[in-house]
């Protein structure tokens, strides 16, 4: 058995965007960085009734409760949710990787 992920990146003021979301049977697993190299950030864990916490770091909070919230209520699964951007990189860059990386085009 392995553990698969999907693979998205786009470039945004000549910085380099990547993420990666895998899934288990119980959980989603959504990782989020700026550079080449994949980077743990602050992390997120949101059940399926939205309810979130944050376990690691401070920045980027927001954005990553709402990327676990969109995650788990969709998926009906946990979702473990890590940032590792810039200080006020752009937040709807990274929600429409979220979307290529989802499947979906809005």
């Amino acid at each position: 058995m392995s553990l698969n992920f999907s693979n998205k990146s786009v470039t945004f003021d000549e910085k380099q965007l990547n993420g990666s979301i895998g899934e288990l049977e119980n959980a989603v697993i959504a990782l989020f960085w700026v550079g080449e190299k994949p980077k743990l950030g602050s992390l997120s864990v949101t059940l399926p009734d939205k309810s979130s916490s944050q376990l690691l770091g401070d920045r980027d909070e927001m954005l990553s409760k709402m990327i676990g919230e969109r995650i788990a209520s969709s998926a009906g699964k946990i979702a473990l949710v890590s940032t590792n951007l810039p200080v006020g990189f752009d937040s709807r860059v990274v929600l429409r990787l979220l979307n290529e990386l989802l499947g979906e085009d809005n």
